[in-house]
């Protein structure tokens, strides 16, 4: 493995300023936990995950996608009319969805069987989602502008407001407090994030209806995406909302603890390294240049950690999650025994999602959407087993589904190189 490359390319150092951030940013909310886990209920944190899927879920389409080629343009005056065109839509899409709350809440609570005494905190889904993803756009542009410093602060900012706010709560025995660390820690991001963006040359003196309908449809593959992204999030987060069906409020509250504790690699690493791949895939195209070996060192590194990560957690997971979060922790510990394999598999392969964004290649991925959302809805046959067994099929779903996205994007990248070979050849 060639590390000098990786030095020499600025790549280590932009990844590295990235994890330092994230870091620091998962830290905060997983020292928290043992003193919320011990304050809070399963149940109070069984509904704080089902009401953080439902916001994961819908904000895959709050702004059509348009958030995600602010990253692609080679001038910044188109950039700017993408991140204003997605940062309208946005509001519009939080209108909307409002009304439906307001019109549809009962019939919302019934069909994903969300406890009555919660029911108050749908009202905020609008406000979480559309914080959180008017700051998404924020963190494209500064991924273009390769500030990626500024994009890890603003991570830290985030989660010592959410932090904050949620212990100052937790004192008060106040579940509604998860809900508004959210949303606090939301708006502290947009403040840090925009005021960052604008320091890194973010205006709005090429904005104009003619240029936003240009780059509107110059750009429409992305909001196409949009429904097979939205399948994709659902996918992901659907098994919350099954479990917290099937199951009940404290089973999903456990299952949400191992989740938690076993994405922090993700979060930490993968999250880091994809966002600057993503840049760097980005301009490398604009070049015409290769990206295989790029990808190749990458790959190698997050293969060890990976292995190293289902080591640790098939070991002692249980005691390590008693240790830390008491004794309610001892059965999310020896769920994520079971739930490691596919949270490593994840972990080794998402920070190379972003090649089919940076390749704009979006068709591709939306046909791999569309067959993992079919695939996880096929857990509801098994709705009868015990929870342990239903986690089994779970899992082997899971990496079934991502050894097929492993397959899509080596053949993406496959086709893009032989394209640089046949450019160079001709030049």
């Amino acid at each position: 493995m060639n590390f000098k490359n990786l030095k020499t390319s600025g790549f280590l150092r932009n990844s590295l300023t990235l994890i330092t951030g994230v870091g620091i940013a998962q830290i905060i909310p997983i020292l928290l936990q043992p003193i919320l886990r011990r304050i809070f209920s399963p149940e109070d944190f069984g509904a704080f995950a089902v009401y953080m899927s439902i916001v994961g879920i819908l904000s895959e389409v709050a702004m059509f996608r348009y958030q995600m080629a602010i990253v692609t343009p080679k001038k910044d005056a188109e950039a700017e009319n993408l991140y204003f065109l997605a940062n309208f839509i946005n509001i519009i899409f939080a209108f909307f969805l409002m009304i439906c709350i307001l019109i549809f809440k009962d019939a919302i609570i019934k069909f994903i069987n969300f406890p009555e005494k919660y029911s108050y905190w749908l009202y905020f889904v609008p406000v979480s989602i559309f914080l959180f993803v008017s700051y998404d756009a924020t963190n494209y542009w500064l991924i273009r502008k390769k500030a990626f410093k500024s994009s890890a602060i603003n991570k830290i900012v985030r989660r010592s407001s959410e932090g904050a706010t949620q212990t100052i709560f937790s004192l008060f025995k106040m579940p509604f407090g998860l809900i508004v660390g959210d949303v606090f820690g939301s708006i502290a991001n947009n403040i840090s994030g925009i005021i960052q963006a604008k320091k890194s040359g973010l205006s709005f003196n090429s904005i104009s209806k003619k240029n936003l309908l240009l780059a509107a449809k110059k750009y429409l593959d992305f909001p196409k995406n949009s429904i097979p992204a939205l399948l994709n999030s659902a996918a992901t987060l659907l098994p919350i909302l099954f479990i917290n069906k099937i199951y009940s409020e404290s089973i999903t509250g456990y299952f949400d603890l191992s989740r938690l504790v076993l994405s922090v690699p993700g979060m930490l690493i993968s999250v880091a390294i994809s966002q600057v791949l993503l840049q760097k895939i980005s301009e490398k195209k604009n070049k015409s240049l290769s990206i295989k070996k790029d990808l190749g060192q990458v790959f190698l590194v997050l293969v060890l950690i990976g292995i190293l990560e289902i080591i640790i957690i098939s070991l002692f997971g249980p005691v390590l999650f008693n240790f830390v979060f008491g004794e309610t922790g001892t059965t999310s510990g020896a769920y994520s025994q079971i739930l490691v394999f596919s949270y490593a598999f994840k972990f080794i392969i998402f920070p190379f999602s972003l090649i089919f964004i940076a390749l704009n290649k979006i068709k591709t991925i939306s046909i791999w959407q569309i067959i993992y959302f079919a695939v996880i809805l096929s857990l509801l046959f098994f709705k009868n087993l015990l929870f342990e067994d239903f986690l089994k099929i779970y899992v082997f779903i899971e990496i079934l589904s991502y050894c097929l996205y492993f397959i899509f994007m080596f053949f993406t990248v496959k086709k893009y190189e032989s394209h640089i070979i046949e450019f160079e050849i001709k030049s």
